[in-house]
């Protein structure tokens, strides 16, 4: 069995992408996009690639500025330092491993991380690359080819997980993943804190 958890809003508390995007770059932007979540059982009008290489362009500030901001603010999930010692998982991100390894760095948490990468983060605005091929199940660049070949247990809470969440053995589902999972009938398990994940474990 192989733990995999996603990193924003299911690790933390607070997507943190979205804050920094909100201070840093076009916070109309984001609402805009998240309204395209709302109907958690559609698809979206645009790729989720899109929507992330979207809002990082309108972030200036250079990544020297953004990470000590977002060390400040960043919180993460109850439980999440005891899981993450016990089962050493894998965090799986859309995000960028810029923005999430000084986060772990500064909580002292050792992980395997898979993210995106950034290519650029100055005053051009940032710019993201994506690995890999594009999803033949979802249609989309997404964290599914980057699941482990053990059985997994998968720990998400938004749009980038459905996908890699149908591929899992079992699932515990917070949020916009739990309304999707009801929507199409899947079975999962709700969780709010990983103090409660480590009880179901």
């Amino acid at each position: 069995m192989r733990l995999v958890i996603d990193w924003d809003g299911t690790v933390t508390v607070a997507d943190t992408m979205d804050l920094v995007v909100r201070h840093f770059g076009d916070a109309a932007l984001v609402d805009r996009f998240s309204d395209a979540f709302i109907d958690d059982s559609g698809p979206l009008p645009v790729t989720l690639e899109h929507v992330v290489e979207s809002e990082l362009q309108t972030v200036k500030a250079p990544l020297e500025e953004v990470v000590p901001w977002l060390l400040e603010r960043v919180e993460l999930r109850p439980g999440f330092l005891e899981i993450a010692e016990r089962f050493q998982p894998l965090v799986l991100s859309a995000n960028a491993r810029e923005l999430i390894e000084p986060v772990l760095d500064h909580f002292g948490i050792d992980v395997e991380l898979i993210a995106n990468d950034l290519i650029s983060a100055d005053g051009s605005g940032w710019r993201i690359r994506f690995g890999g091929a594009t999803c033949p199940v979802c249609g989309e660049v997404c964290k599914r080819r980057h699941l482990p070949d053990d059985e997994i247990v998968y720990v998400g809470n938004g749009y980038s997980d459905r996908c890699p969440a149908l591929a899992a053995k079992r699932v515990f589902a917070r949020s916009g993943l739990a309304r999707y999972l009801d929507s199409i009938g899947a079975d999962y398990e709700p969780f709010e804190d990983f103090h409660q994940l480590m009880r179901a474990l």
